[in-house]
């Protein structure tokens, strides 16, 4: 639909465009020519409305953006906005252009995004609001206060944390040339906790044992960017305390450096446990998960947004490319996905789980759920209660006394093994040595 109201158009496209009424979708050219765009901006300019003219050019940037996200020459040019017009701005071309390349980045990943339950809706919201605010000028007035304001996205495996991280490391304004910023990421329960810091925060040559070559590490890497670092509650508290710091000074030392380097880095996190608890139980570090926690971001399991399998099934099965001779089979997959089982199943792998079950399908298998049903969960439920001190369902149990216990069936779990267990509890083996001696 079309705006004709000049306004309501800048409105439109300056502001959350995942708040509102989906953004038109006439060709910017086609709007710049129909509302007249420079005209306004000149006018507003002649009148000394200095942030009007602002907003219309940061709006008509966002919808080319939007249109060419991986294209900034082709983003505000000189023959639609001369350079004189920059010159009665407090800012030149390039600074816009940094702004509403992000923005279309950004709008780009998120449209991507399956899903159109009220849920999603809300995840592209937030997303959004966390890179710009309430609008772009928010970004454009205030880039420093939204690169201080880091992220923490907080989701069961397979709802979709990377693609979400994608969105906000895409959201990151790059140079003057409008092009991506800087990135890195890590998983830090992929990393072996003896290299954890190296591959962080970088070491010089013999710094220990291997260290053959100097090595920048990934915060470094990120500079004037944005690092991505997943599965966070894995961290052990002494790498915690280390990366605390380096957020508040904006200084990384290598290890086996005496060397500090500034660095710029906006910081996203993610993982699947509980880090609210994990900061309850001291395995994660209060101080950390505040100045991490700018803008905190839930992703919906799958079982909690049943409306949206269909399309989440739909393009997998499109990604797959199967022949046309695989109509009747497909026919048959979508029908299922719009069906009672899938949409009632629990899926408690989410998104990989359901790619799993298709995957089946297409090999004319069956989907191969798992049997969750309301016995075996009954059951399990009953079980898991008798495992339960009595002392601690009535709340009599001392903090050390939980540690104990709780410690101890960790370390069975794990065959008495006190490195392993303490990586997955994600504390550090001389705290699990302190609880269980």
């Amino acid at each position: 639909m079309k705006v004709n109201n000049i306004s309501q158009w800048v409105n439109d496209w300056i502001g959350n465009p995942f708040s509102n009424e989906p953004l038109s979708k006439e060709n910017a050219a086609s709007a710049y020519r129909r509302l007249k765009i420079k005209s306004h901006i000149e006018k507003n300019l002649l009148n000394g409305k200095i942030a009007e003219a602002k907003r219309i050019i940061l709006a008509f940037g966002h919808a080319q953006a939007c249109e060419t996200p991986h294209n900034p020459d082709k983003v505000l040019p000189p023959e639609l906005f001369d350079e004189a017009i920059f010159e009665r701005l407090p800012r030149g071309r390039s600074d816009y252009r940094r702004i509403v390349m992000a923005a279309g980045r950004c709008y780009s990943s998120l449209t991507k995004l399956a899903g159109d339950s009220e849920a999603m809706a809300l995840v592209r919201n937030q997303v959004w609001s966390a890179c710009f605010g309430g609008s772009l000028l928010h970004l454009l007035e205030l880039e420093r206060v939204v690169r201080d304001h880091d992220v923490v996205i907080l989701g069961e495996t397979g709802t979709g944390k990377e693609l979400v991280a994608s969105a906000l490391l895409a959201a990151i304004p790059g140079d003057s040339s409008g092009n991506h910023a800087p990135s890195a990421s890590l998983n830090a329960a992929a990393i072996p906790e003896t290299l954890i810091e190296s591959e962080l925060f970088g070491h010089v040559k013999g710094a220990f044992t291997g260290a053959m070559d100097p090595r920048s590490g990934r915060i470094r890497s990120a500079h004037q960017g944005a690092l991505f670092l997943d599965e966070v509650g894995d961290l052990p508290l002494t790498t915690q305390v280390k990366l605390l710091r380096v957020i508040e000074s904006n200084e990384v030392n290598p290890v086996g450096s005496d060397d500090s380097y500034h660095v710029d880095v906006r910081y996203i996190a993610a993982t699947h446990k509980d880090l609210e608890a994990m900061v309850e139980s001291r395995s994660f570090r209060r101080d950390l998960y505040e100045r991490l926690a700018g803008k905190v971001i839930r992703l919906p399991p799958l079982r909690e947004r049943p409306e949206d399998i269909l399309e989440i099934g739909r393009l997998f099965i499109t990604e797959l490319r199967l022949g046309p001779n695989l109509a009747t089979e497909v026919d048959k997959i979508e029908e299922w996905l719009a069906g009672d089982e899938a949409r009632h199943y629990p899926w408690y792998g989410n998104v990989r789980e359901l790619q799993n079950a298709l995957r089946n399908m297409v090999l004319g298998l069956p989907p191969g759920l798992r049997a969750y049903g309301e016995a075996q969960v009954s059951a399990t439920s009953i079980s898991a209660q008798k495992a339960i001190p009595r002392a601690l369902v009535s709340g009599q149990m001392s903090m050390t006394e939980l540690q104990l216990w709780y410690g101890r069936k960790m370390l069975a779990r794990h065959g008495g093994n006190y490195a392993a267990t303490s990586r997955a509890m994600g504390i550090d083996r001389s705290t699990l040595k302190r609880w269980c001696p």
